[in-house]
């Protein structure tokens, strides 16, 4: 891992983005790390809020072979299956999940979210810019009772450059196997939260249905079944009230 950190950014992954767009040769899983992240964004475009100094916030550069378009979504389960490993690797005894797509749950509050941003060439993804942040010290979240930290649920704090030794590890580990549907996802279902639970949904238009998650398709497509049989839903098209 060849590292650059930075004193403060606006957003890891649009420095890394800016870096890769410059035309440079980049080497494999070039990290971007900053204490201190003014404008980090997660998945749909939501604001990503991390106390200044006290978690982890960074990006990575990953080069896949020959993936393409259509088997993007594996990309979805390694990145927070290796996470999952780290945070395992760490000592976390408490029950970790992975909520639909790639959101870190322990102890059914996220800890962590990813968000991943694909450079394509034809039907292929070249580069991936891979940005995780993990809440690792911070432990007031005022008006987010949904959020934790690493350590609120373990009782003490953790460093964040050792954090990020061992997601990197795990990350340049799992990455690097095939990336193979079938292969990777009964590890990511073992770990999917919510998995044949009666859950809560929204849809983007307001309303509400009663639901349970029966998997994840390899287009990365939520099937969950309702009253009216099963449905997938696409990034975007529903949101688990949890």
């Amino acid at each position: 891992m060849k590292l650059i950190t930075l004193s403060s950014t606006d957003s890891t992954n649009r420095y890394l983005k800016d870096l890769v767009h410059g035309g440079a040769l980049l080497p494999n899983f070039l990290t971007v790390f900053t204490p201190i992240q003014t404008a980090g964004v997660g998945q749909y475009g939501a604001k990503w809020q991390s106390a200044p100094n006290m978690n982890l916030t960074f990006s990575t550069l990953f080069t896949p072979e020959n993936l393409m378009i259509e088997r993007g979504f594996v990309l979805n389960m390694l990145v927070p299956i290796a996470v999952v490993k780290a945070l395992k690797t760490l000592g976390i005894a408490e029950e970790i999940n992975i909520k639909w797509p790639n959101d870190i749950v322990i102890t059914r509050k996220k800890i962590g979210g990813i968000l991943i941003e694909n450079i394509v060439q034809g039907q292929q993804i070249i580069k991936s810019v891979i940005g995780i942040g993990l809440n690792v010290n911070q432990t007031n979240f005022e008006g987010l009772p949904k959020a934790s930290s690493l350590a609120k649920i373990t009782g003490h704090t953790l460093e964040v450059k050792k954090v990020l030794e061992e997601v990197m590890c795990a990350l340049e580990e799992t990455l690097l196997q095939p990336m193979d549907f079938e292969q990777v996802y009964p590890e990511y279902e073992a770990l999917l939260f919510g998995l044949e639970k009666v859950a809560t949904f929204r849809l983007p238009e307001g309303e509400i249905f009663m639901g349970i998650i029966k998997g994840v398709a390899a287009n990365g497509r939520l099937i969950i079944a309702t009253e009216s049989g099963e449905k997938a839903f696409r990034l975007k098209e529903v949101e688990m009230l949890y």
